[in-house]
């Protein structure tokens, strides 16, 4: 049983008459006859009484009519308004913590003055988390700092930030000239977790110079190891646009280290096979052209 079969018997009912039905379908006659042969033996039932070559509509056929003029209402509805329905679709974002501070608030804020009925949800979580989300499917957009592993999915970088190197103004390597990375190395870490793009970038960075961090702090809050550097408790890594005011204004001290460049790159990710709507595609612009975010 096909949509066309109850489209066919709909307009039977309406005309009484297979021959006048076939006329409003621009159809032959032998064809909607066959129609609805093909309905009642899908069915089982005979839906017309066949008297004196012409058919009327038994009751059962009746009842079946009321279900099929709703049927096909809902059919319809759901066929012209499909497009809303896409629009009404949530869409699921997954971001690294830096970029959810600086970026994402601004975007999502241009993109629903364009999409008021697409709800949007975020999950903040380190880079690994996200890219572990996308490959199952738990969320539709990524936006991730560093590196990303994956293959199966699709990375667009779209700005990048510096990473600092900081310590309280008290410590003894809050000098004015920059100092070696093997004497940075010796010191207490206070570092982000493994997993986090911050952390990944210091430790690619150490690799190049084949040195290995050893924290005595690991932490997935940026916020705890800034008031552990206030408390001169050691040195941390974090991104620069989180502690630009408290190291212009003196409260932290932005250590310098020869020939030791940490950047962040972020990307939008999503995998390779995701349906993209509309909606979709303009966010991810959005994203791009977000300019007031971007610290290059």
């Amino acid at each position: 049983m096909k949509i066309r079969h109850l489209r066919i018997f709909k307009i039977v009912c309406e005309e009484e008459s297979i021959t006048k039905a076939a006329e409003k379908l621009f159809m032959t006659q032998p064809a909607v006859s066959s129609a609805i042969s093909e309905l009642e033996s899908y069915l089982g039932v005979h839906l017309f009484d066949r008297i004196s070559r012409k058919i009327y509509l038994n009751e059962t056929g009746k009842l079946f009519l009321t279900k099929v003029i709703k049927l096909l209402d809902l059919y319809d509805d759901l066929e012209q308004n499909i497009k809303e329905l896409e629009d009404n679709a949530t869409i699921k974002i997954g971001s690294s913590i830096t970029i959810a501070n600086f970026i994402l608030p601004e975007a999502i804020v241009k993109f629903e003055k364009i999409y008021r009925n697409t709800p949007t949800k975020v999950i903040v979580g380190n880079a690994g988390k996200i890219e572990e989300m996308l490959c199952n499917n738990e969320i539709d957009l990524g936006l991730i700092e560093g590196v990303i592993y994956n293959e199966e999915l699709i990375k667009i970088p779209f700005s990048s930030y510096e990473l600092a190197i900081i310590c309280s103004p008290k410590h003894k390597l809050a000098l004015d000239e920059p100092i070696n990375i093997n004497k940075l190395i010796q010191e207490r870490l206070l570092l982000r977790e493994k997993g986090s793009a911050i952390r990944d970038v210091f430790d690619s960075a150490l690799l190049l110079h084949n040195l290995k961090a050893n924290p005595e702090w690991i932490s997935i809050n940026s916020q705890a190891l800034i008031y552990a550097v206030k408390q001169n408790l050691g040195i941390s890594v974090l991104p620069k646009i989180l502690i630009e005011r408290e190291i212009e204004s003196g409260g932290i001290f932005e250590i310098k280290v020869n020939d030791f460049e940490l950047i962040n790159v972020n990307h939008i990710v999503f995998h390779k096979n995701k349906i993209q709507t509309k909606s979709f595609k303009t966010l991810i612009e959005i994203i791009k052209n977000n300019v007031s975010g971007k610290r290059s």
